[in-house]
Protein backbone atom coordinates (compact mmCIF):
# COMPACT_ATOMS: atom_id res chain seq x y z
CA UNK A 1 0.00 0.00 0.00
CA UNK A 2 1.16 3.32 -0.79
CA UNK A 3 2.52 6.03 2.19
CA UNK A 4 0.92 9.08 2.61
CA UNK A 5 3.69 11.34 1.06
CA UNK A 6 3.29 8.81 -1.90
CA UNK A 7 0.10 9.63 -2.71
CA UNK A 8 0.59 13.32 -1.84
CA UNK A 9 3.47 13.64 -4.42
CA UNK A 10 1.83 12.14 -7.25
CA UNK A 11 -1.10 13.80 -6.33
CA UNK A 12 1.22 17.21 -6.96
CA UNK A 13 2.51 15.85 -9.78
CA UNK A 14 -1.06 15.21 -11.41
CA UNK A 15 -1.72 18.46 -10.15
CA UNK A 16 1.25 19.63 -11.77
CA UNK A 17 0.71 18.06 -15.28
CA UNK A 18 -2.87 19.72 -14.84
CA UNK A 19 -1.59 22.97 -15.16
CA UNK A 20 0.82 22.02 -18.39
CA UNK A 21 -1.91 21.01 -20.04
CA UNK A 22 -4.22 23.79 -19.16
CA UNK A 23 -1.11 26.17 -20.46
CA UNK A 24 -1.04 23.89 -23.63
CA UNK A 25 -4.80 24.67 -23.75
CA UNK A 26 -4.74 28.59 -23.34
CA UNK A 27 -1.90 29.08 -25.88
CA UNK A 28 -3.40 26.83 -28.97
CA UNK A 29 -6.13 29.63 -30.21
CA UNK A 30 -3.42 31.68 -31.15
CA UNK A 31 -1.50 28.80 -32.94
CA UNK A 32 -3.24 30.21 -36.55
CA UNK A 33 -3.74 33.77 -35.75
CA UNK A 34 -1.62 35.59 -38.39
CA UNK A 35 -2.16 32.79 -41.08
CA UNK A 36 -4.57 33.91 -43.55
CA UNK A 37 -8.12 32.12 -43.05
CA UNK A 38 -10.19 33.61 -45.40
CA UNK A 39 -9.89 34.21 -49.48
CA UNK A 40 -9.96 37.29 -48.87
CA UNK A 41 -6.78 37.01 -47.03
CA UNK A 42 -5.02 35.73 -49.34
CA UNK A 43 -6.26 37.42 -53.00
CA UNK A 44 -3.95 40.24 -52.78
CA UNK A 45 -0.62 38.30 -53.10
CA UNK A 46 -1.78 34.42 -54.06
CA UNK A 47 -4.28 33.04 -56.05
CA UNK A 48 -5.63 30.07 -57.48
CA UNK A 49 -6.05 26.15 -56.86
CA UNK A 50 -2.54 26.40 -54.55
CA UNK A 51 -4.11 28.72 -52.21
CA UNK A 52 -7.40 26.97 -51.94
CA UNK A 53 -5.65 24.34 -50.64
CA UNK A 54 -3.80 26.47 -48.44
CA UNK A 55 -6.96 27.96 -47.34
CA UNK A 56 -8.93 24.40 -46.74
CA UNK A 57 -5.57 22.97 -44.96
CA UNK A 58 -5.56 25.53 -42.73
CA UNK A 59 -9.34 25.38 -41.97
CA UNK A 60 -9.17 21.35 -41.24
CA UNK A 61 -6.12 22.66 -39.15
CA UNK A 62 -7.77 25.06 -37.01
CA UNK A 63 -11.00 22.30 -36.15
CA UNK A 64 -8.39 20.13 -35.12
CA UNK A 65 -6.65 22.52 -32.67
CA UNK A 66 -10.20 23.29 -31.29
CA UNK A 67 -10.32 19.11 -30.35
CA UNK A 68 -7.03 19.32 -29.37
CA UNK A 69 -7.77 22.05 -27.20
CA UNK A 70 -11.13 20.52 -25.70
CA UNK A 71 -9.02 17.33 -25.28
CA UNK A 72 -6.42 19.23 -23.49
CA UNK A 73 -8.91 20.61 -20.81
CA UNK A 74 -10.73 17.08 -20.72
CA UNK A 75 -7.07 15.57 -19.54
CA UNK A 76 -6.19 18.64 -17.37
CA UNK A 77 -9.70 17.99 -15.88
CA UNK A 78 -8.93 14.06 -15.59
CA UNK A 79 -6.18 14.45 -13.60
CA UNK A 80 -7.40 17.36 -11.29
CA UNK A 81 -9.87 14.96 -10.41
CA UNK A 82 -7.41 12.04 -10.02
CA UNK A 83 -5.22 14.43 -8.15
CA UNK A 84 -8.54 14.85 -5.51
CA UNK A 85 -8.67 11.35 -5.27
CA UNK A 86 -5.22 10.89 -4.45
CA UNK A 87 -5.21 13.61 -1.66
CA UNK A 88 -8.39 12.32 0.08
CA UNK A 89 -6.78 8.81 -0.15
CA UNK A 90 -3.60 10.17 1.82
CA UNK A 91 -5.94 11.99 4.03
CA UNK A 92 -7.43 8.66 4.82
CA UNK A 93 -3.88 6.73 5.93
CA UNK A 94 -2.73 6.71 9.07
CA UNK A 95 0.49 8.44 9.99
CA UNK A 96 3.50 5.98 11.23
CA UNK A 97 3.45 5.35 14.40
Amino acid sequence: MPTKDQLLREAADKEALAVTFLRYARSLPETFDTLPSRPSDCEPFWRGPAAQRFLTQVLRLRRELDDLEDDCLATAESLRRRARRLREQAAQVPDPA
